[in-house]
């Protein structure tokens, strides 16, 4: 056989196997995030589930508000803030 082509199939051979090795390690990192990955898949999921149904959403604000009236001012407050400052971010970095 030509030495180069010796050559090339043993660099082929090494290659393969570095490939396989990088394989191996690729899936092993993955999996310890194959776990929190799922906790993200599920949180999204809840939120598109939330988001897709707003009646329900009125539905339960409307019996929170009855139970707990000061409570349910208080988040109103705080959302109402959260809103204004995300509204103020979006601004300033648009400009």
């Amino acid at each position: 056989m030509n030495p180069r082509l010796a050559a090339i199939e043993t660099k082929r051979a090494l290659l393969l196997e570095r490939a396989a090795r990088e394989r191996a390690d690729a899936a092993q990192t993955l999996q310890s995030w194959a776990q929190p990955l799922a906790f993200v898949d599920r949180c999204v999921d809840a939120v598109h589930f939330v988001i897709s149904r707003p009646p329900l959403v009125a539905g339960a604000a409307l019996v929170f508000a009855l139970l707990r009236p000061r409570r349910a001012l208080r988040w109103a407050q705080r959302a109402w803030s959260i809103w204004r400052g995300y509204r103020w971010l979006t601004k300033k970095i648009a400009a």
